[in-house]
């Protein structure tokens, strides 16, 4: 069963193409088509449950990832950055996923905006290496909170645990340890009782192991650096609520979109490509109808199969 479609806006006037204006409209959020400093410049403050940014690299990817200098880049990412703060609330998150090398410019500079972050570090394992020296297998997602009293859902995301942590409790050596009951170095018994796993699984930890897309998966499109829906429900389900507002400048193929209309939530998005935004709405109107609890099991089921061919 597929959810209640939307419809797109056809543009009927000659008018500054950088200039956003709605391209799809749905019953759950909008993307918007153009400049995506103007259009988070235009949002109002303090609206955002959650931003995830998957800004130009400046690595020249498209002719939308080329800057003169990358002091040019690092001036107009600040600037977004800073509307992107003004529009969250203060419970809010915005993520940014990029290459270490060029996270690691950013973040002094846009941490001003922000009350702390936190380093992510997205690891896949399944990306060919073309090149003559080391191959890529990670990139970086930094964290900003608006401030302190930044949401994090611990229980929606939790991971699988290794063989060892779920046998190590019923090993010898664990009864003198945190997990056993047994006595400590003095022969005092335990006042706590056996460690027993959380029926969830283990607490998440900063590096996110997630396979790339890839050809052959349904969600693939052309688009040169497409983003997994499993990466997107993570942190969607990390740092926001059921009807939540979700919002994401660089909406691309429209993966975030995606993963917020499978989690229940509200959402908006923008980007300059307007071929971009058709693959977006034509996977926003194919997406399957799957209860938030069914999403979290079919992730979760995932990673046990990653963690089983170690």
């Amino acid at each position: 069963m597929l959810p209640a479609s939307g419809r797109v806006h056809e543009n009927k006037r000659e008018t500054d193409h950088n200039l956003p204006r709605i391209y799809y409209e749905h019953p759950n959020g909008q993307l918007w088509l153009g400049d995506s400093l103007k259009w988070l410049a235009s949002l109002k403050p303090e609206s955002l449950d959650l931003i995830f940014a998957d800004p130009p690299y400046n690595i020249g990817k498209a002719d939308w990832d080329e800057f003169k200098t990358p002091d040019d880049y690092i001036e107009w990412s600040v600037r977004w950055i800073e509307a992107a703060s003004v529009a969250l609330k203060p419970t809010g998150s915005l993520y940014i996923c990029g290459f270490s090398e060029i996270l690691a410019d950013l973040r002094r500079p846009a941490a001003r905006f922000f009350a702390g972050c936190k380093w992510l570090v997205w690891y896949y394992k399944n990306k060919a290496n073309l090149g003559m020296s080391w191959g890529r297998s990670h990139e970086s997602i930094i964290h900003f909170r608006k401030s302190k009293a930044f949401r994090l859902n611990v229980d929606d995301i939790r991971i699988p645990y290794g063989e060892h942590t779920l046998k190590y409790p019923v090993h010898p050596q664990a009864e003198s340890s945190q997990y056993g009951g047994g006595g400590n170095a003095n022969g005092k018994k335990k006042s706590h009782d056996h460690w027993t796993p959380h029926p969830g699984g283990a607490k998440p930890k900063d590096v996110l192991e997630i396979p790339v897309t890839s050809n052959g998966m349904k969600e693939k499109t052309p688009h040169p650096t497409q983003k997994p829906e499993e990466l997107l429900r993570r942190i969607i389900l990390s740092s926001s609520r059921e009807n939540d507002l979700i919002a994401d400048p660089f909406a691309g193929s429209g993966t975030t979109l995606v993963a917020a209309e499978q989690l229940k939530r509200r959402w908006i998005g923008c980007d300059l490509n307007q071929e971009y935004c058709s693959w977006a709405v034509l996977r926003l109107e194919r997406i399957p109808q799957r209860s938030v609890g069914k999403w979290i099991e079919f992730d979760r089921l995932a990673a046990k199969r990653r963690e089983s061919i170690r």
